[in-house]
């Protein structure tokens, strides 16, 4: 028997999750009914991707893929779930719904720039594949990972310490920052 990773049985509750906040919010606030359809609609999207993950993992070589595409669905399960759970409570007279599910979205997204750039070096091109210096490619490749890194605990920071209104600049320059980082050193890597 192969194990299983935790995203086998998170990311289908999540979906789960998602379309049971998302039929409540369309029973209490019929007048979005757009809004709603739309949320159920991007998570049966989901739902085909889990579909698509599962077929992957019959095929041993194909596992890598299934397992991303399930990490995938857990980062934007969690952003649905999460904003869908915020906009009931709201709904339901609880908690400041826009602001709490704005920061949480925000801090889920900068979570997922944090994972993404811890597997970026395991997951790139294998080095003997290339046709170039590969200490100067594993270099880069560890580069760019802590860039992400760093840059999605800035991001993630960034929505739970600041105001809504100073979070969005400094998120979006952080992430901009990075990139240039990266870029910098894909043009520093190819020309040098």
């Amino acid at each position: 028997m192969i194990p299983q990773s935790v995203s086998h049985a998170v990311a289908p509750a999540l979906v789960v999750l998602g379309a049971v906040l998302a039929a409540a919010n369309w029973y209490l606030q019929p007048q979005r009914s757009t809004a709603w359809a739309a949320s159920l609609l991007l998570l049966g999207g989901l739902a085909v991707a889990l579909l698509v993950a599962r077929r992957l993992t019959s095929n041993p070589a194909r596992r890598g893929a299934a397992d991303s595409i399930r990490s995938g669905v857990v980062f934007a399960g969690s952003i649905m779930a999460i904003s869908l759970g915020a906009k009931l409570a709201t709904t339901l007279g609880g908690g400041q719904g826009a602001d709490l599910s704005t920061r949480a979205s925000m801090v889920v997204i900068g979570a997922f720039f944090m994972f993404t750039g811890n597997a970026l070096p395991k997951t790139l091109t294998p080095l003997a594949a290339l046709k170039c210096d590969p200490a100067r490619v594993q270099a880069f490749q560890r580069l760019s990972g802590w860039i992400w890194v760093i840059t999605g605990l800035g991001y993630a920071v960034a929505w739970l310490a600041l105001p809504l209104d100073l979070a969005k600049p400094v998120s979006l320059a952080l992430l901009m920052s990075g990139m240039l980082v990266i870029v910098g050193q894909i043009v520093r890597l190819r020309w040098l």
